[in-house]
């Protein structure tokens, strides 16, 4: 396996590939399917791929002290985490999820913040690999511990409420909100108990599901299309969402459609909405 093979794959890898080098030794497959998504889908494929470790960055990868869900740990705690899943710092590792690309951009972008760029999406997910008949089995591979995976930086590409509320009179940056518009606009309230119903101000929406084609991202060409048509180019763009997964949906999106000035609100709208001092909109009909 080369490095070429990530640097070409625009941060995505084909399920061919994966079959084909499925028993390269410095190859990790990483399930990152969230067990009780707020977000339900109706047809999700069992089972896992064959060897694929488990990626839990809702109850194990987390910041277990933050009281909102899915936080971004400390980069000393993602170190340890990842190095006892047997990781090295010269392994590739490919994420996927069951619902074709939902929750398996959260553990890209994480990887990408620690300074890990031997990270790739599996194109389609577990569905695409069921519907191209690979082989899927009931467990997971169970992790073999002493990698020695290390964390070259912190890029800082996840921001706090204060680095958002600071953006959202700056001129320069684009703060744009993957939920749906029902929640986004307040006419919708929130799955979540407690939180207030709208969104940041002069915040945009773009909801996830527009940049994907049935569990798929679209082609990079009408990815830039989307995005030019959105906003004329920013410098920056901070995407948010319901708990900081879907945000990073659209921060994939935007890196591949050529924008790489990108974070990700890790509070997102869970903290955000049931902060009262801080500011919401809604739109009005």
């Amino acid at each position: 396996m080369t490095k070429n093979d990530f640097k070409n794959s625009t941060f995505q890898i084909d399920c061919e590939w994966l079959n084909a080098h499925l028993s390269d030794a410095d190859l990790f497959v990483l399930d990152a399917s969230m067990d009780n998504p707020v977000n339900k889908f109706d047809d999700v494929v069992t089972g896992v791929i064959p060897d694929s470790l488990r990626f839990d960055f809702s109850n194990k990868i987390v910041d277990k002290s933050a009281t909102n869900p899915n936080m971004m740990p400390s980069a000393a705690v993602f170190e340890q985490k990842i190095q006892q899943l047997g990781i090295n710092r010269n392994s590739y590792v490919v994420v996927y999820d069951k619902q074709g690309l939902f929750s398996a951009a959260r553990a890209w972008f994480m990887f990408k913040t620690m300074g890990f760029d031997n990270v790739a999406i599996l194109r389609g997910g577990l569905p695409t690999w069921h519907a191209k008949g690979y082989a899927i089995v009931e467990y997971h591979k169970e992790p073999a511990g002493g990698g020695n995976f290390v964390v070259t930086q912190d890029r800082q590409l996840f921001v706090d409420k204060h680095y958002v509320l600071n953006a959202i009179s700056d001129d320069d940056i684009q703060i744009v909100d993957a939920r749906g518009y029902g929640r986004f606009s307040g006419q919708e309230s929130e799955p979540r108990e407690g939180m207030r119903s709208g969104h940041i101000p002069n915040s945009l929406n773009l909801h996830y599901a527009s940049v994907l084609n049935q569990g798929k991202l679209l082609d990079e060409v009408e990815l830039k299309r989307i995005f030019d048509e959105l906003v004329p180019a920013p410098k920056e763009f901070i995407f948010s969402c319901g708990s900081g997964v879907t945000a990073c949906i659209l921060a994939l999106a935007a890196e591949i459609a050529g924008f790489h000035k990108v974070k990700v609100y890790d509070g997102s709208w869970s903290e955000w909405g049931k902060d009262k001092l801080l500011p919401i909109d809604t739109v009005q009909n």
